[in-house]
């Protein structure tokens, strides 16, 4: 209960809560001099921020040699650490494990039934989309169809960075896994999952020709990146 007091208090600062989604967002350090300035607040202030982020662990530091000679400065980057809240207290991560695990126990009928279920899960993710902002699939241009992507990505936990379009070949990559509890646990199967789920996505917007996953986090890449080749 501590903890859960602590973490509602320090994200309830707007200031607060947009610093932490800024860092959540980038995997690379950041200074109190980079955060004082991207959010036009004294160094003392951003200091101050950083250290009620890193109490609550949604943050971690270290001390990083400037090359400038005197002492190294303080860099801190988003941390592994989970925060979950609800009330009352709801163990959903606990669920998902039990989940994730008696599928696994199914064998190849399990990853089978998982893979099924995130792509379903993809191309519903997209429809309602559609229909809420009023747009037709058919006139959609690509810049518009990875906006919509992009942003139902982030709806689900992670940023989608576009690095290279063109009229038939889409190469993306994101840096945070919203799965990544249960992927170091059991890789094949919830990586099957996610890959089926973006796959369901692209389907729902695009004739597809082939998606290939080129990188992955499990296996010490630093991200996740994908190869999309598409028909229109």
């Amino acid at each position: 209960m501590d903890m859960t007091l602590k973490v509602t208090s320090a994200l309830s600062d707007p200031t607060r809560y947009s610093i932490y989604l800024f860092i959540s967002e980038r995997k690379q350090e950041v200074s109190v001099q980079d955060i004082a300035e991207e959010f036009h607040i004294h160094p003392n202030v951003a200091r101050l921020h950083l250290a009620k982020l890193e109490e609550i662990r949604v943050l971690q530091s270290e001390y990083v040699k400037t090359g400038k000679g005197g002492r190294p400065g303080k860099r801190y980057i988003s941390s592994e650490e989970v925060v979950q809240l609800s009330f009352p207290p709801r163990d959903f991560r606990l669920l998902s494990s039990l989940t994730i695990a008696s599928l696994a126990k199914l064998g190849e009928e399990g990853f089978k039934a998982l893979v099924e279920t995130g792509y379903e899960y993809g191309k519903s993710l997209v429809n309602p989309y559609l229909q809420s902002h009023n747009l037709s699939l058919i006139e959609l241009s690509q810049a518009e169809k990875l906006h919509i992507l992009s942003e139902i990505s982030t709806s689900i936990g992670f940023t989608l960075d576009e690095s290279m379009t063109d009229a038939d070949q889409i190469k993306f990559h994101y840096d945070h896994c919203p799965f990544n509890e249960n992927a170091q646990l059991e890789p094949m199967f919830i990586c099957g999952l996610h890959n089926a789920l973006l796959k369901g996505m692209f389907e729902t917007l695009y004739s597809v020709e082939e998606f290939k996953q080129e990188e992955n986090m499990i296996n010490d890449c630093s991200t996740c990146r994908y190869h999309v080749i598409v028909t229109n």
